[in-house]
């Protein structure tokens, strides 16, 4: 008989041990998700390369077509949360992903020049009459309306916006170079109304990258001399969800001799 005693002792203590861990096992990863223009699509896939096993991470759903402007983020965000797919068809309510983090920026698609007086969006250089896609007052307009629906939508969805990148110049003259900064402080004050934290993307690329020679590749400021960009988000992501810290990266011990470390700031 002691020695059933001691049989079920044993087990009583394996299970004891073993419940919290087998329970934090079971535990799902938080679910987050990116919501950007092109730029964050690779620097995304670099996120769930970082964070395997400890983050869920998604970028939101555009088409080729379509430009990551504050108006169009707003018209589709039900495709963005994932309540309705690619081909516009709606998605069963209970399949609907439950969002823990919303790491969002509208910016570059807001402030590159258009042809005028089409029904369809042609990019148009500056010196041949192209015109900025969205004015000071509309882009405060619709990033209020954007966080309002985030808000209304995904209520349990904790909100980071992520400062513009830098516009250091623009081979093609589609984009003013130095427009991003205005259109910051624009968004610093509609997210400050909103207590919705803001990563200091701008900051991080501006002292990773050398700001004084054209854009890499030919291209508008979308590549950042194959520097990748996306450290500032694993760090919100780790300071969220309270993950071990991975080493400091080259990119982020250049960017800090320059500035404080980039961090998620009120």
């Amino acid at each position: 008989m002691a020695r059933w005693m001691q049989y079920i002792t044993a087990i009583l203590l394996l299970a004891l041990v073993d419940g919290p861990v087998l329970a934090q096992a079971n535990k799902p990863l938080p679910s987050v998700l990116v919501i950007g223009d092109s730029t964050y699509s690779s620097h995304t896939r670099e996120l769930g390369k970082v964070l395997k096993d400890k983050a869920q991470v998604t970028y939101a759903i555009w088409n080729p077509d379509e430009i990551a402007d504050t108006a169009t983020t707003v018209a589709l965000l039900d495709r963005h949360l994932g309540r309705i797919d690619r081909n516009g068809k709606p998605v069963d309510e209970a399949r609907w992903p439950r969002w823990d983090l919303i790491h969002f920026n509208c910016g570059l698609g807001d402030l590159i020049h258009h042809a005028p007086d089409m029904q369809t969006f042609r990019v148009l250089p500056i010196h041949v009459g192209g015109i900025r896609n969205t004015s000071e007052d509309q882009y405060a307009k619709n990033l209020d309306t954007l966080v309002k629906a985030f808000k209304a939508r995904a209520p349990e969805a904790r909100l980071v916006w992520a400062s513009t990148t830098p516009i250091r110049a623009s081979a093609t003259n589609v984009f003013e170079k130095g427009s991003e900064i205005a259109y910051n402080q624009i968004a610093a004050g509609v997210m400050k109304k909103h207590s919705v934290p803001t990563n200091d993307m701008y900051t991080f690329v501006k002292h990773l990258i050398n700001m004084d020679k054209p854009a890499g590749f030919g291209a508008d400021p979308f590549h950042f001399d194959k520097k990748p960009i996306h450290m500032p988000i694993v760090r919100v992501i780790e300071q969220m969800f309270q993950l071990p810290p991975i080493p400091e990266t080259e990119e982020e011990k250049t960017s800090k001799q320059k500035t404080p470390q980039s961090d998620v700031r009120s």
